[in-house]
């Protein structure tokens, strides 16, 4: 197709002529510097106001005064990355693909004054082959919203959001921006954010994106009682602690979906989650420990759910490659009796699939997984870490599910609860501020369930990354 050769052909070509020349000399790594975000909208270029000399690549397109006083400004960037995926027995088949993938974005930011902001994105989605959904996307608006300053103080700040928009909080066991597919996840969404010291609080209300192939057809339905993408509404706080017990972040979601599908219950669904979050680093020793608890409905059925996970990591050696050790553990509840009118099958809402696997094939829904791994440090900015990962039902009576909260095989009386061993491998090179690499491989072992239930084949996945932002 002549759309797809342009943006294969081109796009890597321009890519390439934007990257620095001198890839050792670390632009834009300054102390004085920030990092690109991974929420782009997060990202302030404000410090190039009184830059003397070019300190980052291209910029003169990261602050463009509009105004002799500089107060109203532009800032524009994007991103390119390309991928190879390969699968062999894809979704536990004899069905093996390899195809290409690409994601291509670009955003402004205008900014009126120290107040009114307005920020827009689009995003292009590609992959070869037959269109596939959440990867495949001719062009869309993936974020365009206002931003106004309703106080500002040297110790405090309200701020509201209106519009299209990225949410993402925590380490996204309920709420994150889907960044494995080409078209991440996006909201329209109010927001109003509270910050005075180190403790903020963000309150939300909107909807979920419904996602199509052509140009510009994305939407909330944000006004239609009927629509099938679902609600989302809550508030988080983050509350920095000092002491041993680390940070704490506290939150309640509510979530409606007019269809959803759990083990023996289908029908409209309107739940709450109620969430402690408590994580931080002492000496050598870090952790990550986080309980949900759901309560609801769906249908007439009425939902009593949890999920606890612990993720904690030591590092062995401050010198040399600063190895460390990690074990994660997460227990998800799953449906315990078939037609009770009760549902216990926890749901991960909008999770991200990549914390349970990299090749994100698991979801924490009535799933039990225990994950020893290692990581090492051989260069700056290089990483190279190892997991396996053993996952079981946590409910024989419950089926296996897939992300985000879809019933992939019902448990059909079978009383196997292993589904399977996963042998992650994920390396990381970033080369400079604006070039990264990845490398993400998995090899699946099917379990005894997997093999009762269906196909079960092993799986091996891997998929070499590259990723250009400016």
């Amino acid at each position: 197709m002549p759309r797809k050769f342009i943006f294969k052909i081109l796009v890597p070509m321009v890519a390439v002529a934007l990257v620095p020349k001198n890839l050792n000399g670390q632009e834009g790594d300054k102390e004085d510097v920030p990092p690109i975000n991974l929420l782009r909208a997060e990202e302030s270029y404000i410090f190039l106001k009184d830059a003397e000399a070019d300190q980052i690549l291209l910029q003169p397109l990261k602050f463009v005064p509009l105004d002799k006083e500089a107060k109203i400004y532009l800032t524009f960037g994007g991103e390119y990355r390309p991928r190879v995926e390969h699968f062999t027995n894809r979704d536990y088949t004899s069905f093996s693909e390899t195809y290409y993938s690409q994601r291509l974005s670009l955003h402004t930011s205008v900014s009126l004054g120290p107040r009114i902001r307005l920020f827009g994105e689009v995003y292009h989605g590609l992959t070869s082959g037959e269109d596939r959904l959440f990867e495949d996307e001719a062009i869309d608006l993936h974020q365009g919203f206002l931003e106004l300053v309703l106080s500002q103080k040297s110790n405090s700040s309200i701020t509201m959001r209106l519009g299209r928009q990225e949410i993402g909080y925590g380490v996204s066991r309920l709420i994150g921006i889907r960044e494995g597919p080409n078209m991440r996840r996006s909201f329209d969404l109010a927001k109003l954010h509270f910050k005075k010291d180190k403790r903020s609080i963000n309150l939300i209300y909107g909807k979920e994106l419904s996602y199509g192939f052509d140009a510009f057809d994305n939407a909330s339905n944000i006004f239609e009682s009927d629509a099938q993408n679902p609600s989302l509404w809550g508030v988080y706080v983050q509350d920095n602690v000092v002491g041993r017990i680390g940070n704490l972040d506290f939150y309640y979601f509510g979530f409606n979906s007019n269809r959803a599908q759990f083990n023996d219950v289908v029908g409209e669904e309107t739940r709450h989650s109620i969430g402690i979050r408590s994580y931080g680093q002492i000496g050598r020793y870090s952790f990550n420990t986080e309980f949900i608890y759901q309560f609801g409905d769906i249908g007439r059925s009425t939902i009593s759910a949890f999920n606890l996970e612990t993720d904690w990591k030591y590092q062995l050696t401050e010198g040399g490659w600063k190895p460390k050790l990690g074990i994660k553990l997460d227990f998800s509840s799953g449906d315990r009796t078939i037609g009770d009118d009760k549902i216990q099958t926890f749901n991960p809402l909008f999770v991200n699939p990549a914390l349970y696997s990299l090749a994100g094939v698991n979801t924490p829904a009535n799933l039990s997984s225990f994950h020893p791994n290692f990581t090492v440090y051989p260069l700056s900015g290089f990483s190279i870490f190892i997991d396996y990962a053993l996952f079981y039902r946590t409910s024989s009576s419950d089926g296996l599910y897939t992300p985000p909260r879809f019933l992939l095989r019902e448990a059909n009386g079978l009383d196997e609860k292993h589904i399977g061993d996963v042998l992650g491998l994920q390396v990381q090179y970033e080369i400079n501020r604006n070039i990264s690499f990845d490398l993400r491989s998995s090899y699946f072992i099917a379990g005894k369930f997997i093999k009762a239930s269906g196909d079960s084949e092993n799986t091996f996945y891997i998929a070499p990354t590259m990723n250009f932002k400016f």
